[in-house]
């Protein structure tokens, strides 16, 4: 059976993402940005989500999370917890 998306490729980057490479200055794991940028919008760019995001995009992030872990586009890290600055997201 194939894989599939639900949500996109954490290699497409758009306007309003937030790169990958500033995780580590933002404290927070390159899956996590990945998932949050996933759910951006051009209403709720992704640092509005980062800084402050709603119930139902905390939601999305997480599942998107899981997708991006399941289909290996990130490794699982070892505690199954994802740093999110000062919080984490646990699997």
């Amino acid at each position: 059976m194939t894989k599939k998306r639900t949500y996109r490729d954490p290699k497409i980057v758009e306007d309003n993402d937030i790169p990958l490479s500033e995780a580590k200055a933002l404290s927070t794991h390159p899956a996590v940005l990945a998932a949050i940028n996933a759910v951006a919008t051009e209403r709720r760019p992704a640092l509005t989500i980062w800084k402050s995001p709603t119930g139902t995009e905390c939601d999305h992030i997480v599942m998107a999370l899981e997708e991006y872990i399941y289909l290996g586009d990130f490794e699982a890290t070892a505690d199954n917890c994802y740093a999110w600055d000062a919080d984490e997201i646990r699997l």
